[in-house]
């Protein structure tokens, strides 16, 4: 599923996946055409297309088409081994557990949604999130909501009373570190919404953080204003609202490069004056945001190092903050 927005044609069907070819192009004349097959074989998966009868091992297909999700795979396949071996030597008795996150478990009311990696190609929010260059590692965590209002109100019973004003949003779920949805953040696609972003706590005992589930609370954390930015930049968390607590000791934030933006100046003194460290953009960088410095072709790389090469705290922080702003 973090390869299929990818593939052409790619849809999920009773366990087997379809697709377009992506070794014989699958017909020139009819871009429809998907006759590639992953199938189940003795509990293994594996590639055939009927069109020109390639057949490929399931690692092999990873590795022809995403060679560095083939290394997650294996090393993921080493590490399963390895608990096995370990499980096996302490009991011989078996307990059977599920490897999937709870948001992904039977139940969740995620299951009742479509995963962007699951979305046609031409689906008005696939095309965005691809116009966003969100990597392909997050499709599977982004969800498509037909009905907003009504699919909230099934989880948070009576949480919008005008059912009948619905509209699609996409779903960007907060999980802890567990992988249990404590809250979620409907982002409208649509110009004329009111409300671009609609933030439903389902736990409010959480901070408003998005990006739990993968950080790593024992190296310093990045602390960015929206969840895209989070998925640029290693080890980092999103804030979803003005009043979010901020449980790390090595924090750096990264605040939007916008100067002229009273609240965010504001934000930015007062992440001093808390003794935290700030990133403060440099002049020659004219994006607002991470994710526009993504789609304006900047690296991630270079982005990570701009941002650990312009980290400021105390006295440091405020003259570059004040040489930085515009108000």
């Amino acid at each position: 599923m973090l390869m299929s927005n990818r593939f052409r044609n790619f849809k999920e069907k009773n366990n087997q996946f379809n697709l377009s070819c992506p070794y014989c192009g699958d017909s020139t004349k009819n871009k429809f055409k998907a006759r590639g097959y992953l199938l189940t074989k003795k509990g293994a998966y594996y590639y055939y297309c009927h069109n020109c009868s390639i057949s490929k091992k399931f690692d092999q297909f990873i590795n022809d088409h995403d060679p560095m999700l083939y290394r997650e795979y294996k090393l993921e396949k080493l590490k399963d081994s390895s608990n096995l071996e370990k499980t096996e030597h302490i009991s011989t008795s078996t307990v059977k557990t599920s490897s999937f996150p709870s948001y992904r478990q039977s139940g969740s009311p995620l299951r009742k949604l479509k995963k962007v990696s699951q979305l046609d190609w031409n689906h008005p929010v696939k095309k965005y999130i691809q116009n966003r260059m969100i990597p392909n590692k997050y499709h599977a965590k982004l969800f498509y909501c037909p009905k907003f209002y009504q699919w909230t109100n099934s989880i948070v019973a009576g949480k919008f009373k005008e059912e009948g004003k619905d509209e699609s949003r996409l779903i960007i779920p907060f999980l802890d570190e567990k992988g249990n949805m404590f809250g979620f953040q409907g982002r409208s696609l649509s110009a004329e919404s009111n409300l671009r972003y609609i933030t439903i706590m389902l736990d409010e005992s959480k901070s408003k953080l998005y990006g739990l589930d993968e950080l790593d609370s024992g190296k310093t954390v990045y602390v960015v204003e929206g969840p895209f930015d989070s998925m640029f930049v290693s080890n980092a968390v999103a804030m979803a609202g003005s009043d979010v607590t901020v449980p790390f000791k090595d924090v750096v934030m990264v605040y939007d490069n916008e100067p002229r933006n009273k609240e965010i100046v504001k934000k930015m003194e007062k992440s001093i004056d808390q003794g935290r460290k700030i990133v403060v953009w440099p002049s020659k960088i004219n994006h607002k945001d991470v994710n526009d410095m993504v789609i304006a072709g900047m690296r991630c790389a270079d982005i990570r190092l701009i941002i650990q090469n312009n980290t400021f705290s105390d006295l440091s922080a405020k003259m570059a903050l004040n040489v930085w702003k515009r108000i």
